[in-house]
């Protein structure tokens, strides 16, 4: 399993966040959102893992 974090590295929960991550022995794929932005695609698929339209 691929764990993947969309990361904001301004914001405190995001950084204990990915601190979690790192120590359970995981290495994250890291996507800084604010820099790469979403695609239509991720968004939708996003909305639809959380059941809203």
């Amino acid at each position: 399993m691929t764990v993947v974090i969309h990361h904001n590295p301004d914001c405190g929960t995001s950084r204990n966040v990915l601190a979690i991550i790192e120590a359970s022995g995981e290495t994250p794929v890291v996507i800084e959102y604010l820099e790469k932005g979403w695609t239509r695609p991720q968004l939708l698929a996003l909305f639809a893992a959380a059941d809203l339209t």
